[in-house]
């Protein structure tokens, strides 16, 4: 009898492997992403991705291998198609139909083409501007990209290549909406693999989508003296902001995607003082590399020299060369020189100027703010017009601009800066022609009224008609809780500044509420905002004073204490009340902690806030025994309690 159970057993085990090798797992495909180039669609997927090219997981055992993704790709007539083929791939839901407007695809198709074996098949439909020549397909073990082009289609935006403006004072949007209709089957049919699959679609309503991205970034390489970086669409930059603790500068390119395979990498930049510990070099200064948003690709240079490093655009706007600006001067990034052709600049709005600059050919240029100047270097320019710079003198609003030579074919123009001057440089497509928008802010004045004398009776009733015992429904506050979602802030222990800031910050709120402020917080829970979204929340708002609350660190535990921010003049009188409530003598012993002073300091947030604006460090989370009190309620609610009363306190001044 026992005998007999083994050998069942024994049966019952070699179906069970059989069939277990049979239904090895699949990449399961959810549908299709298009990008706002007509550039790429992104074939989403659940599941780990093996493509014949790559190397399956090492078994000794074939029949217990991963089947592969064995991807082909054919070209058709009749109508003109060409098909992508992905085996051992199952369809999420319905087959679909996406119907493209102004685009070289009329169509995609996507369906379950056969079930034995499991295939997926992507149909493309396409017209006289598609080239067969750029249809390629690329795939790693998290995702299926295909490009069918490799430029922007009728693109006649301009490129956005150095903004410090808010939403509402960019001059220009650079989104290009792409139009498509998407059709979805009421169920799956399963065809032969000997025909391609017959679609009976229902349409649905015809929408207008601003899709993925203007740019699709897919390559890193290291230079002798650089990095550079490539992909496919035209970049636009969005912003560029530093951070502290450690060193950090932050570019943003807007409408664009980072290839799965770059994502959150990090990559050595080349540097003359590299630090050599064990006879192992190791980088002072890197470039990390991620995907910050849906829509936004992030590059992080990191490192004590990071804020000496350039982002040179080159001419075809599909690639950046970062280096020090040393490198970047001594660099010859094209064999194309270009010169200038002419410089025009007029008023183009309230407050606003434009300078245009026309070159003979395509440029490479870096951009930058600096001692209360932007600057332009331009880096195969070899002659820019000093007959053309002497004409724009003529006129006294321009006469500042100035051209020099700073190497043999390299030029920087020089931009002077008057206080509160907001900045947006665009290139044209062709990188032929620069605009360079001005914007000053104006900040508003409450306007004088005029009033007759009153006798002194009626002044008295008039004072105490008008006499409130706060200042209710008066005064506006934006609150910032510092940090937020994926950026937890500096962090000791699991102890995040995010969360302590937070709540600081909503215990400021009752505060405020409670003597008749109106409060607006950039953040009321744990998520993810973009220094841009709190600055432009502000100002939509148009409070009367904006505060961001934050958590200071350093790498040595014993330093403590609280410290206050400010940047614009304006600033000045709000960051002396809030500070001076915040570090009294009494709060400094209480707490046992330091005064750290004011400090004048260009934070993105305090920089491109309106409203009179500053940032608290409300202590030290580094320090053993500042961190273990921050995260007491106790504590907290004193230093909300210390700014609330700073805030009063310059409210009602200013009344």
């Amino acid at each position: 009898m026992g005998k007999f159970i083994k050998f069942i057993l024994a049966i019952f085990t070699f179906f069970t492997v059989t069939f277990c090798a049979e239904a090895a797992p699949v990449v399961k495909i959810t549908g299709l992403e298009f990008d706002n180039s007509d550039n790429i669609v992104i074939i989403n997927s659940i599941g780990k991705i093996f493509p014949k090219t790559q190397q399956t997981p090492e078994d000794n055992d074939k029949s217990l291998r991963t089947p592969e993704n064995i991807i082909t790709k054919c070209f058709l007539d009749n109508p003109d198609r060409v098909f992508v083929d992905i085996t051992n791939a199952v369809l999420a839901g319905n087959q679909r139909t996406y119907t493209l407007k102004n685009s070289s695809l009329n169509n995609v198709k996507i369906s379950q083409f056969s079930t034995n074996p499991h295939t997926v098949r992507i149909v493309f439909e396409y017209n006289k501007k598609f080239d067969p020549k750029n249809f390629a397909v690329y795939a790693n073990d998290r995702q299926i990209a295909i490009r069918y082009s490799s430029t922007l289609v009728g693109s006649e935006k301009y490129k956005t290549i150095y903004n410090n403006m808010t939403q509402g004072e960019r001059k220009a949007d650079i989104l290009e909406s792409v139009t498509y209709s998407s059709e979805t089957k009421e169920k799956i049919l399963n065809v032969s693999n000997t025909q391609e699959a017959q679609f009976q679609t229902v349409k649905e309503d015809e929408k207008n989508t601003k899709l993925k991205a203007l740019y699709y970034l897919d390559s890193v390489s290291s230079l002798s003296n650089g990095l550079m970086i490539k992909g496919s669409g035209m970049l636009s930059i969005k912003n560029s902001f530093v951070l502290e603790n450690p060193l950090r500068v932050v570019y943003d390119i807007e409408n664009a995607v980072v290839a799965q395979d770059l994502r959150n990498k990090s990559f050595s930049l080349p540097t003359n003082n590299a630090l050599v510990v064990n006879g192992i070099v190791m980088p002072r200064d890197i470039l990390r590399v991620g995907q910050n948003t849906p829509s936004t690709a992030r590059l992080v240079v990191q490192g004590s020299d990071a804020k000496n490093y350039r982002l040179v655009l080159s001419p075809d706007l599909q690639g950046l060369f970062i280096a020090k600006r040393t490198d970047v001067l001594n660099a010859k990034l094209t064999e194309t020189t270009s010169t200038v052709l002419s410089y025009e600049a007029k008023n183009a709005g309230e407050n606003l100027d434009v300078v245009n600059i026309n070159f003979s050919n395509p440029v490479a240029l870096t951009t930058f703010e600096e001692n209360s100047k932007f600057y332009v270097d331009l880096q195969n320019v070899v002659d820019f017009n000093q007959k053309a710079i002497d004409e724009l003198h003529k006129n006294p609003d321009y006469n500042g601009i100035t051209a020099q030579k700073i190497a043999s074919e390299k030029t920087r123009i020089i931009f002077p800066l008057k206080d509160s001057t907001a900045i947006n440089a665009q290139i044209s497509p062709d990188a032929k022609e620069l605009r360079i928008y001005f914007k000053k802010r104006v900040k508003t004045v409450s306007p004088v009224v005029v009033t007759k004398p009153q006798e002194p009776k009626e002044q008295e009733q008039e004072k105490e008609k008008q006499r409130p015992s706060t200042i209710k429904q008066m005064y506006t506050v934006v609150i910032d809780p510092g940090h937020g979602g994926a950026d937890v802030g500096a962090t000791r222990v699991n102890i995040y500044e995010k969360d302590i800031t937070l709540e600081v910050s909503k215990l400021l709120e009752n505060y405020l509420k409670k003597q008749g402020v109106y409060t607006h917080m950039t953040r009321d829970r744990d998520k993810t905002v973009e220094l841009n979204e709190r600055s432009d929340f502000s100002n939509s708002i148009n409070p009367d004073v904006f505060i961001s609350v934050h958590v200071n660190s350093s790498v040595k535990e014993d330093i403590i204490g609280v410290e206050t921010h400010w940047y614009h003049p304006q600033s000045l009188d709000f960051a002396k009340k809030v500070h001076a409530k915040i570090a009294s003598s009494r709060n400094l012993s209480k707490w046992e902690t330091k005064d750290r002073g004011l400090f004048q300091s260009k934070f993105y947030v305090i920089n491109h806030t309106n409203a009179p604006a500053i940032l608290v460090e409300i202590g030290f989370i580094s320090n053993p025994n500042e961190r273990r009190e921050l995260v007491k309620e106790k504590r907290q609610e004193e230093v909300a309690k210390a700014i609330a009363d700073g805030i009063m306190e310059y409210l009602k001044d200013r009344k």
